[in-house]
């Protein structure tokens, strides 16, 4: 894929993303192919290859005006720093009512406004969604003082100090990607759990970047004895599906109709952490979860190759289609961001804007969103002379009007 107008910037934005990825874990060494972007007609399933849309990111000139970690544009946010959460509708919302704003600093720095293919358009929000699940790179210092806090020492050793009731850390210092980490922890789960309690301990928990940091501790205080580097791929939630029903998953968690009700349903969880925080709230269920599979005569779940990644790929991405909207709380939206100013009497058409009635793009999310977005210079001019507010929208309320439009293209 040509990358068009590179420049010093740019490149600088690519070394960046390379430099996160391998320093926070690794997750972009190799991209392993993710389920299709659109499955049926139009629909939007979790995405092929979610770094794909750093390409459009760079390609459409936001790059120009927007940074990720410090890195090129200054004159919007921050872009990894401000962690935008949500849906594919949620984080399309977000951009929507980013517009007005955008325009009018296009226009004031003589810039092109970017429009986008529907291809483009879920490749760009897909990467923006992806960005939350990178994390952040380790602390070496709060890894340090986990280690203490977490009396890790009384059974592991790292660069010969420490106990020998459990394996070295130093055997982990090859894999650069924290993910390794919690794969063994989880594996060692039953037997630590015994350990714990013959030592009077009490069970390790992890907050929310604690995995992280400890990892990139034990690299630094096991350099030395390890000259390998060993990477992974960012996971594959299509296999991550597999490996949750083959892994019995299912028969505690409920996800999408599917699976029984023991434990939460997974579909319902929020899912705002990064792909090492929900390592660590696994983790941090692992000791309820042991107990209840022995009280069901269950096998402990054992993750080998990348499999953990897999699976947490999986959990990610539950949260990235949209749950359907109410087409009558839609109606109600369309009314009430005065829509029919120009669109007419229930969508039908008006003075100012097309019968939206006969427009079969609206149907996909995926359509809609890059309509409206292409459609904005236009819109912004017809309001300006109408005088009319610009209609912003919550993630909801995108839902709704997305359900209402669809409603009104498939009405006789």
């Amino acid at each position: 894929m040509g990358i068009r107008h590179r420049d010093s910037s740019a490149i600088g934005f690519h070394d960046s993303c390379a430099r996160r990825y391998l320093s926070i874990s690794s997750l972009v060494v190799v991209m392993l192919f993710f389920l299709p972007v659109f499955s049926g007609a139009q629909e939007l399933t979790i995405p092929k290859n979610p770094l794909k849309g750093r390409f459009v990111f760079e390609q459409k000139g936001c790059i120009t005006c927007h940074s990720i970690e410090g890195e090129s544009g200054k004159i919007g946010p921050d872009l990894a720093t401000n962690k935008y959460y949500g849906s594919f509708l949620e984080l399309a919302s977000i951009m929507w009512n980013h517009a007005p704003d955008m325009l009018r600093r296009m226009r004031e720095l003589e810039l092109p406004y970017p429009e986008f293919t529907r291809t483009e358009m879920a490749e760009l929000i897909a990467y923006l969604y992806y960005l939350r699940y990178l994390g952040e790179p380790g602390d070496l210092y709060r890894g340090k003082m986990l280690v203490k806090e977490k009396q890790c020492l009384l059974c592991h050793s790292i660069a010969g100090k420490g106990g020998d009731r459990a394996p070295a850390f130093d055997k982990l210092a090859k894999y650069i990607s924290p993910l390794y980490m919690a794969r063994a922890l989880w594996n060692h789960g039953p037997e630590m759990e015994k350990q714990i309690k013959k030592m009077g301990l009490e069970r390790p928990m992890f907050e929310k970047g604690d995995i992280v940091d400890l990892s990139a501790y034990i690299r630094e205080a096991s350099k030395g004895t390890e000259r390998e580097q060993v990477f992974s791929s960012p996971g594959n939630p299509q296999r991550g599906r597999l490996v949750f029903g083959e892994k019995g998953c299912l028969n505690c968690h409920a996800v999408n109709g599917d699976g029984k009700d023991i434990g939460p349903n997974l579909k319902e969880l929020e899912w705002d952490f990064s792909v090492t925080e929900i390592a660590g709230l696994m983790w941090n269920h692992g000791s309820e979860m042991w107990e209840l599979m022995q009280e069901q005569e269950m096998s402990w779940p054992r993750f080998a190759g990348n499999e953990m990644a897999d699976i947490i790929a999986y959990l990610y991405f539950l949260k990235f289609t949209d749950d359907p909207g109410d087409p009558d709380e839609g109606q109600k939206v369309f009314t009430e961001k005065a829509c029919g100013h120009c669109h007419g009497a229930d969508a039908r058409g008006g003075e100012y804007a097309p019968d939206l009635s006969e427009s079969k793009g609206l149907v996909s999310a995926i359509d809609l969103v890059q309509i409206i977005w292409n459609h904005a210079p236009v819109m912004e001019e017809k309001i300006t002379e109408k005088v009319i507010r610009w209609p912003e929208f919550s993630g909801e309320e995108m839902r709704n009007v997305h359900a209402f439009l669809q409603h009104l293209v498939q009405s006789p």
